[in-house]
């Protein structure tokens, strides 16, 4: 054996002793929190109170080893999903928490307590409510159901493992004593999350302050992929008829009514867009190929279009009526989203965008799990979703507060999207040739109100009240739902331009174009911000109008990895790729300096404003 060979020899063996002895050695135990809806606590600092004798929490030695988690499973305890930090909540009876809680790698064992259930932002007062309720996955939703209602709860609605209870406070925690009860919410009907405009007084935000205009020189403009958006309607229903810039890139139209239920009636009308003409403007924003003078000009013009609508009107009834009025709602989106992405997945869509969702203060929601589990599943299927409209100054402090993200943004494997000004060169142009505005009036040019002007009540301090509401692309929308999660991860992802947004305008029962309104509720389609730029664009904002820039930003990222490298790149890397690439804003929290106080990542912005150049 020469000298050379003993001495690796050698060392070989004395690596594999050390390693080996690292592997034995007692883990530390961890001192991380851990975050759920009631609040945040260490369960190595803890004592284990009572509670579940079927569900607990696993909080491991620090960041998770796929070992640990066999190690878990092979004492017969069913893992069911991840609570941050390092901790997974589990199924298994108080014989195998025992010998869970003496593996050296398990920092702590806590069962799993009625009021894990629950935030404190839950409502919780004299009324009876609307709440809804989760059923742990594997448990017997049929049982639990009939358990539910043997406390009391008068159940409005229910779909597989989610049920519609409603509900005075007191029950709540009856409800949250139900053990295969997961998880109880507020019950909010969906929206989309354009933001209101003012009472009356893209392509701009594509090509320049997002770089498209670059990509697109280049080469990548989306023609590669299939992009899915899930909203109201499409124009006129069909592939001919939803906009002269989209016509022919409809690979499909899938329409989803919902159901009639105790709740309400539904009055199918198909895929039409009537309402508010959000479905439309969205899916412009993506791939729109824009007017011969670049107007309306989508970020992926080149890619082909899913579009699945989901809105209809809607007849309260019951304790629905109390609370909602008879209108268009988003009543098509089914209780499990996975059904939803699974369609647009089958048709070919690789990127799914969602410009909707429900005000929900940083909650990790039931939808939000779902859409996490999509992507877990089906990794190459980038789904993008709005972070809300919820920022608001409510301690009139002049600075947008934190905390107001909406659901499903908050889930982990979304890219979810914030929204900053937009920035035009030519005044946001309107039509003059219409009798009912004041275009003409005002130079034929929108007036860009202020914050505060428009609304007064969530902006009623300097800086933000007397800021206007575009016109700084380093600036944050004041609108913009702010971050972080409630078990503190940084969202929103990426922010790209929400303030007065131009795209394409739905071509049903327009106001000053059209002979008639809606006959359904005698009221003309929402025409926008401002006034419109002709009968094929409007102006929207709203963090509805920054993710479907991004979504189809994405696509163009898709269509990079696929003509360069021939590559069909996963949701992780393309979110990846926007988020390193993303631009610091200089006003990120709105103080009217543009002094980078928070740079990236922060709740305000995330990783900054996406750049596909």
């Amino acid at each position: 054996m020469s000298k050379a060979f003993r001495y690796l020899f050698s060392a070989v063996v004395i690596l594999t002793l050390l390693l080996g002895s690292m592997a034995m050695a007692p883990a530390a135990r961890s001192d991380a929190a851990v975050h759920l809806k009631s609040g945040s606590f260490i369960p190595a600092q803890s004592n284990p109170a009572a509670g579940s004798q079927k569900y607990y929490i696993v909080q491991f030695a620090g960041p998770v080893q796929q070992a640990w988690k066999d190690a878990v499973a092979a004492e017969g305890a069913e893992i069911l999903y991840y609570l941050p930090d390092f901790a997974f909540k589990v199924r298994m009876n108080p014989a195998i928490a025992n010998r869970v809680a003496k593996l050296n790698f398990v920092s702590g064992v806590t069962a799993y307590r009625p009021e894990f259930k629950f935030g404190s932002s839950l409502t919780r007062d004299s009324q009876v409510r609307l709440y809804r309720i989760r059923i742990e996955r594997g448990a017997d939703f049929g049982l639990v159901r009939s358990l539910i209602a043997q406390t009391g709860a008068e159940m409005v609605g229910f779909d597989n493992d989610i049920v519609v209870v409603a509900a005075n406070s007191a029950l709540v925690d009856v409800l949250a004593q139900v053990d295969d009860v997961a998880s109880i919410s507020d019950f909010a009907m969906y929206e989309t999350f354009a933001a209101p405009a003012a009472p009356k007084s893209n392509d701009y935000a594509v090509t320049n302050i997002i770089g498209a205009a670059a990509a697109h020189a280049r080469g990548y403009n989306g023609s590669t992929q299939i992009v899915a958006v899930a909203d109201t309607g499409l124009g006129g229903g069909t592939p001919t008829t939803a906009h002269r810039d989209i016509n022919g890139r409809v690979a499909a139209i899938y329409n989803w009514p919902g159901v009639s239920d105790s709740c309400w009636t539904i009055t199918d009308d198909g895929a039409v867009d009537v309402d508010s003409g959000h479905g439309t403007h969205t899916a412009g924003s993506v791939l729109s190929a824009g007017a011969p003078n670049g107007i309306g000009k989508g970020s992926a013009p080149a890619a082909q279009l899913v579009f699945q609508a989901v809105e209809n009107w809607a007849t309260m009834k019951g304790i629905c009526a109390l609370y909602y009025p008879n209108g268009y709602y988003l009543t098509g989106l089914p209780s499990d989203l996975n059904q939803l992405y699974q369609q647009a997945y089958n048709a070919g869509a690789r990127i799914h965008s969602n410009s909707w969702g429900s005000a929900a203060a940083g909650d990790y929601t039931v939808e939000s799990v779902q859409s996490d589990t999509f992507i877990w599943n089906n990794r190459d299927m980038l789904i993008t979703f709005s972070a809300g409209n919820e920022g608001t100054d409510a301690n009139s402090d002049g600075v947008i507060d934190s905390d107001s993200m909406g659901s499903p943004a908050t889930a982990k494997n979304v890219l979810t999207v914030g929204a900053s000004e937009n920035q035009r060169s030519d005044g946001y142009p309107c039509d003059t040739s219409l009798s009912y505005t004041t275009c003409a009036s005002q130079g034929g040019v929108n007036n860009i109100f202020t914050w505060g002007a428009a609304w007064p009540s969530d902006y009623p301090a300097n800086p933000i009240k007397d800021d206007v509401s575009a016109n700084n692309a380093g600036q944050m929308a004041a609108f913009s739902s702010r971050g972080p999660t409630d078990d503190q991860r940084i969202k929103p992802d990426v922010v790209a331009p929400g303030s007065w947004i131009l795209s394409t305008y739905s071509d049903m029962y327009q106001q000053g174009y059209d002979a008639s309104p809606n006959p359904k509720n005698n009221a003309w389609q929402y025409d926008g911000y401002g006034f419109p730029y002709d009968q094929y664009y409007k102006y929207l904002s709203g963090t509805s109008m920054s993710n479907p820039l991004t979504a189809g930003g994405a696509a163009v990222v898709k269509d990079y990895y696929n003509k360069a490298y021939g590559v069909n790149a996963t949701a992780a890397l393309v979110k990846a790729t926007l988020i390193n690439s993303a631009v610091d804003m200089a006003d990120e929290n709105n103080d009217g300096f543009n002094d980078n106080d928070f740079p990236i990542p922060n709740v305000h912005e995330g990783w900054g404003r996406i750049n596909l150049d």
